[in-house]
């Protein structure tokens, strides 16, 4: 039997963040996932993107993630904020030298994150796996895999998405609803530079999100997230790249230039999920076997 200090369910951001902070503490961890990650090494920017904070930053820093970035963020040094084209307005500054956050492509943040846990002397990352049975006692809990394996550990943590089995399964309740709109995110070439400034223009149909990434090629580029109604998704998806842009370079007010599509569009359900506690302790074990059939990649 495997022994660890933590086993984490769920190979994401949030899971492989979790295994390079316990092997910086000098702490082990076994992260079980089902997913294969070979395809992920060579995947092409697909316009995800993530804005990091300045304190998640200097964490990433401290466990040694940001060693393996392929390129640092793009510093945010000011959030702009508007009611649609009124003049006016709000800005929100750094009170210090700090930047408020940085801009991340996803796929960086993944291989950074995958080759730090990979690098850990006291993690372990088991691709490819999947769980057949949980047994959770006053001491520690104990995994079973499909391949016969069987780890053990203090704590097991669920980082297995937002629709976690394990945290069900464990009866942590959450609080959701949904917000009937949905997120199409992308990244755009514009012809002037951002200066490092976050927009957030609000419309009456949803806000307008324009996020600074680092130049590309000489390439002035800005991460957008367009909160539309969910009626609505599919025809903005449809739009040509040229008439898409065009209608964001409209809702910007051309304020940046004429504008690009230099990514694929992909449009995301916006939901609130709030959990009512975030630990659990010894329950029965009768729920174990739900979780075989129910954990996916995170």
């Amino acid at each position: 039997m495997d022994r660890a200090d933590v086993i984490i369910f769920g190979g994401g951001l949030v899971g492989l963040a979790l295994a390079a902070a316990l092997d910086s503490s000098g702490l082990s961890g076994i992260v079980v996932d089902p997913a294969d990650p070979s395809p992920r090494g060579d995947a092409s920017f697909d316009g995800r993107t993530s804005a990091v904070s300045s304190s998640s930053m200097r964490m990433l820093e401290t466990i040694g993630v940001a060693d393996h970035l392929a390129e640092r963020g793009c510093p945010i040094w000011r959030i702009a904020v508007a009611d649609g084209l009124k003049p006016g307005g709000l800005h929100f500054d750094p009170d210090d030298n700090e930047p408020l956050g940085f801009m991340h492509e996803n796929r960086h943040l993944r291989a950074a994150l995958h080759a730090r846990a990979e690098a850990g002397k006291h993690s372990w990352l088991l691709w490819k796996s999947r769980v057949t049975k949980v047994d959770r006692g006053d001491h520690g809990v104990i995994v079973a895999l499909n391949d016969g394996r069987k780890l053990t550990a203090p704590l097991l943590v669920a980082a297995d998405g937002r629709n976690s089995a394990t945290r069900e399964a464990a009866g942590i309740r959450v609080a959701r609803w949904k917000y009937d709109h949905q997120a199409i995110v992308s990244v755009l070439r514009h012809e002037q530079p951002h200066g490092h400034v976050a927009y957030e223009i609000f419309y009456p149909t949803g806000p307008f999100a324009l996020l600074p990434m680092n130049d590309d090629s000489d390439r002035h580029r800005s991460a957008i997230v367009w909160s539309v109604p969910n009626d609505d998704a599919a025809g903005w998806l449809s739009l040509s790249d040229s008439d898409f842009a065009a209608e964001a370079e409209a809702a910007m007010g051309g304020f940046l230039g004429k504008v690009e599509m230099l990514a694929p569009r992909s449009s995301f359900p916006l939901g609130f999920h709030h959990a009512a506690q975030i630990t659990a302790g010894t329950t029965s074990p009768s729920w174990a076997p739900k979780i075989a059939s129910r954990i996916s990649p995170s």
